[in-house]
Parts: C-alpha cells; sequence; structure tokens
C-alpha cells in the first residue's frame, strides 16, 4: 500500500515545520520496518512472504540451478525427493531429446565401448546400440563396458541398427542370471533395461529388469 508524508514548502519555515518532518520520517521509519519483516538487506534474505507473483523466476548466480519463465521449467542440477510425486494429467518423458548412440561408426573394430567411467557414472538413460560391421566373427564384435552406477539409476540399451553382436559386460558390478558374464544383443528391437541395486553393503550393482530378445551367456 502507498505511503504519504506531507511536503514542506519553500515558503514554510524549518524550525515551525519540525512536527512535520518528524512525522514524515516516523512514517517511512514504519514502512521501512514494516519491509525489514521480510526483507533482510545484510544477510540477502527474504523470508515470511505468504504469496509471492512474478512473471520469470531464476535461481543461482554464476551458476544457474532453477530457471522458471512463461514458457519453460528448466531444473538444472540434481532433485532430491522425500515425499511423493503425483502426477495429474500429465505424463513422464524420459530423455526425449537424442538418446546416445553407440555402434561400430568410426570404431577400430573389435572395439570396447566404455559406457561411464571408472570415476564417474553413465551420464544418460536411453542408449541406442547396434552394429553394422560386415567383419564376420570376433574381428567384428563390438563390446559396451558398463561402468558402476549409482543406486537407483536405470539404464535402456536398445538395437536400433545392423545384425551383428553387440555384448554388454560389466566390471564385477553386474549380477547375470545362471552365472552369465555378458548381454548379448544382434536384432532389430531388442532392448535390455538395468537397474542399479544397493548389494547390501551401500554397493551398486546392475540387475537386468526387463528387455525383449537378449540372450544372456
Amino acid at each position: 500500500m502507498a505511503i504519504s508524508i506531507t511536503e514542506i514548502l519553500g515558503t514554510d519555515s524549518l524550525s515551525g515545520s519540525r512536527l512535520v518532518i518528524n512525522d514524515n520520517f516516523n512514517v517511512i521509519t514504519s514502512e521501512i520496518n514494516s519491509m525489514e519483516v521480510y526483507f533482510a538487506p545484510a544477510a540477502g534474505t527474504i523470508t515470511n512472504l505468504t504469496n509471492v507473483s512474478t512473471e520469470a523466476l531464476r535461481v543461482g548466480l554464476s551458476t544457474i540451478l532453477l530457471d522458471i519463465n512463461a514458457s519453460t521449467f528448466d531444473i538444472l542440477t540434481n532433485v532430491r525427493m522425500t515425499g511423493n510425486l503425483t502426477m495429474s494429467g500429465g505424463g513422464v518423458f524420459r530423455n526425449d531429446t537424442s538418446p546416445t548412440t553407440l555402434d561400430d561408426v568410426g570404431q577400430g573394430m573389435p572395439a570396447v565401448i566404455q559406457v561411464g567411467t571408472s570415476t564417474a557414472i553413465p551420464n544418460y538413460t536411453m542408449y541406442r546400440v547396434g552394429n553394422s560391421d560386415p567383419t564376420v566373427g570376433a574381428g567384428g564384435l563390438l563390446t559396451l563396458q558398463l561402468n558402476t552406477g549409482s543406486i537407483g539409476q536405470e539404464i535402456f540399451f536398445t538395437y536400433s541398427i545392423g545384425s551383428n553382436i553387440v555384448n554388454i559386460i560389466g566390471n564385477a558390478n553386474m549380477v547375470l542370471s545362471g552365472g552369465g558374464t555378458k548381454i548379448t544383443m544382434n536384432e532389430l528391437g531388442q532392448t535390455v533395461h538395468l537397474l542399479a541395486i544397493d548389494n547390501g553393503g551401500g554397493l551398486p550393482i546392475w540387475y537386468v529388469v526387463g528387455g525383449n530378445g537378449y540372450t544372456i551367456a
């Protein structure tokens, strides 16, 4: 709400206007004190608001962590949830922007492609894989080395091109049925879905939790 103060004219006596001046200062002081219930200039904080209406909101200074505007809602950092997420009237889309492609193109066959590294978890959920190398047998073998992920992380591999073997192997971090050591894919449409599960000691281990057409050997 707007405040009002009394104007002192050039023809007014300053000494005679002392009460008016003091009243003006009191009005301003009261208004500042009212605002400082919410704004703390020294701390650089805003608290106790009951409603905020704005066209845009940005969180982060040198690094933007949250950016909301009229057309986008971008979260640019990790999100930790301690409650439920309820979707009503909307959908969940996994990596709907260009899945990573892992195939024989540009590789010196036979080839081993690292998925993640020994120090960094795989950085994508959806992978398109394939092998069209004309070399038959081991000479044209493509192997994907799946490094350790983070507990709760999911990985999807979809065979999308070619008809030669793509093997997915772990690094003492994958549990396969029947004592198997590799997942094999070699046909369009085959998929495999893996989930990193706590091994009981706080370490993530990849387990197959779904898929189609793949084989384990």
